[in-house]
């Protein structure tokens, strides 16, 4: 019923545009997602997913059959009315030659494609974290450190750590990486910084474990997180995705107001300029030693 409903509201339009990603399910099949995006007759901008698809061929050939088979089965004129297609920047989606937007364009030149800013965005902060040997060593410590702490019995230490040191705040749980979406490591460095002391007790704890996997795992970890390198670097991180996941999370808005988006992507562009000057970097280097000092002084306490 609701589809049938979002099919008429699309087709009364007159004109629509297309948002079309692909990802693989847990039994390895890859799902296409149809995204329609369009206006209602009384103003109103709709994102309806309209189809989910297994897409059996990936290629750009294959996704444009697939394409046709989705536009067929609900009576969709994407020859007249389709005026956008959004993907992101996979040489099927995007490819000049044999990608989906180019057979889409031979048939329908009207249908501008625009790259999923989102994905750019993600892009943009992908290369350059992977650009910095420091910053690719601190994601990898990130990483250790959530696989590690993912077992059960080291999350409920986790866990108790937070219930002693933070009584009256919300217990957080480790959070996976993800290598598609950057967003995901801005929310895993989030848990460490918020809970940085209850991660530094835990592995203190785990180091005397009885296992001795766990135990040298643990002090492993326990140095390279306790370095002032990676709190230097936990802190640039914090900084910058404090910029850069409120605007990927606008671009992902589905009430997205295109003038709104191009000044919150100059204002990020500002504010991460200015984070490459010689005075920001010594404002970062006095708050890294602040929480230094200060996660030092509680732990200390806690000893007494």
């Amino acid at each position: 019923m609701v589809r049938e409903k979002i099919i008429v509201e699309l087709k009364s339009s007159g004109a629509f545009a297309v948002i079309i990603d692909t990802t693989t399910d847990l039994s390895k099949l890859e799902q296409l997602a149809f995204v329609v995006r369009f206006v209602t007759n009384d103003g109103k901008i709709q994102e309806r997913l309209l189809a989910l698809q297994v897409a059996s061929d990936a290629s750009g050939k294959g996704l444009i059959n697939t394409f046709n088979n989705i536009c067929e089965k609900y009576k969709l004129n994407w020859k007249e009315e389709l005026i956008a297609q959004a993907y992101d920047g996979a040489s099927s989606m995007q490819g000049e030659y044999q990608g989906l937007r180019t057979y889409v364009q031979s048939q329908n030149p009207r249908a501008v494609y625009i790259w999923c800013f989102a994905h750019v965005l993600n892009l943009v902060v992908v290369d350059v974290c992977e650009s910095s040997i420091e910053i690719k060593t601190f994601i990898s410590n990130i990483q250790s450190l959530t696989t590690f702490m993912s077992a059960r019995k080291r999350t409920a230490d986790f866990v108790d750590s937070q219930i002693v040191l933070y009584p009256n705040a919300r217990v957080f749980r480790m959070k996976n990486l993800s290598t598609t979406r950057w967003t995901s490591h801005d929310r895993a460095i989030n848990v460490v910084f918020t809970k940085y002391l209850a991660v530094v007790k835990s592995l203190e704890h785990l180091t005397k474990s009885s296992d001795t996997s766990t135990s040298s795992q643990a002090k492993s970890i326990y140095q390279n997180i306790t370095s002032f390198k990676f709190i230097l670097t936990m802190l640039l991180m914090k900084k910058i995705f404090n910029v850069t996941s409120p605007l990927s999370s606008y671009l992902q808005s589905s009430t997205l107001d295109f003038i709104q988006a191009l000044i919150l992507v100059d204002s990020a562009k500002k504010q991460l300029i200015k984070l490459r000057t010689e005075e920001s970097f010594k404002i970062l280097m006095n708050e890294a030693k602040d929480f230094a000092i200060l996660h030092e002084l509680e732990e200390t306490n806690l000893k007494k």
